[in-house]
């Protein structure tokens, strides 16, 4: 029986479109395999229907920063919403307008853990898939579902004038495929590079084009991802621009952000 979202926000989205979100706490959903995804479907297909809790979407950057999470929202059922699991594994994916629920959950499920094999083999993790929303409810609290459009970075420039770092932060979509911007500004906000980069699906390193300081450092870089965290990715950008020099290291804690910092001035 389908139960009705009762006091749910109200969001506007594109066009006067509205959508009705409720939160609500179900058992974690999470599969290993594709048998037990299909035995998580038949168990999650009824908490496609349970009436969830009113909160506000704005505490979710996942879905009010995030141009695929954006995206999902305006889609009509029956869809989905799947997450890396643990954090380490952290990407996602989503499918949408399927006949079927259950279809759209076993679906999505599956997509998901054909995807985060890689992230075991690079990872060392045994990554799972777990489901984060369907229709109209998220299972997740913002934590579990996070997203950081500004990623705390540093980029290290060796050039005619010498060497210097400076700190910042990058900003991207995070997203995969092609022709994805991202951009460097210090903390202070001022941009020091524009450019964009491909990066496919299921690949852990791809190519960007890059220009810093005004094009006195530009051209294609080098394009590495060394994980998955909070629904973003991190690593490094490199562009070699004849005797100039610049490193991007990009999205990681304060802890590993410290030794890629002193490898990297190492070299």
């Amino acid at each position: 029986m389908r139960f009705t979202f009762l006091c749910c926000l109200v969001l506007l989205v594109a066009g006067c479109q509205t959508v009705q979100m409720g939160h609500f706490s179900a058992p974690a959903l999470i599969a290993f395999d594709p048998q037990q995804a299909r035995q998580l479907a038949k168990r999650a297909e009824g908490y496609g229907y349970v009436k969830g809790r009113p909160f506000n979407l704005q505490n979710y950057p996942f879905f009010t920063q995030n141009s695929f999470g954006q995206n999902w929202l305006k889609q009509s059922s029956h869809k989905v919403i799947t997450i890396g699991y643990p954090k380490e594994c952290a990407t996602y994916n989503a499918r949408w307008r399927h006949r079927n629920l259950f279809d759209a959950i076993e679906r999505t499920m599956t997509t998901c853990l054909s995807r985060v094999k890689e992230f075991s083999k690079h990872t060392g993790k045994k990554c799972g898939c777990r489901i984060a929303a369907i229709n109209n409810n998220v299972f997740l609290t913002p934590e579990e579902l996070p997203f950081r459009r500004n990623l705390p970075a540093i980029a290290l420039v060796k050039d005619t004038r010498g060497r210097k770092e400076i700190l910042g932060y990058a900003s991207t979509t995070g997203r995969t495929g092609q022709n994805q911007p991202m951009d460097f500004f210090t903390q202070s906000g001022e941009k020091v590079c524009t450019g964009r980069y491909n990066l496919g699906s299921l690949s852990f390193k791809g190519d960007a084009q890059l220009n810093c300081f005004g094009g006195r450092i530009k051209g294609p870089a080098v394009f590495k991802v060394a994980g998955y965290r909070e629904g973003q990715a991190y690593g490094t950008a490199l562009v070699n621009a004849g005797e100039n020099q610049l490193i991007l290291v990009y999205g990681l804690p304060t802890d590993e952000f410290r030794k890629r910092r002193a490898e990297l001035l190492e070299e």
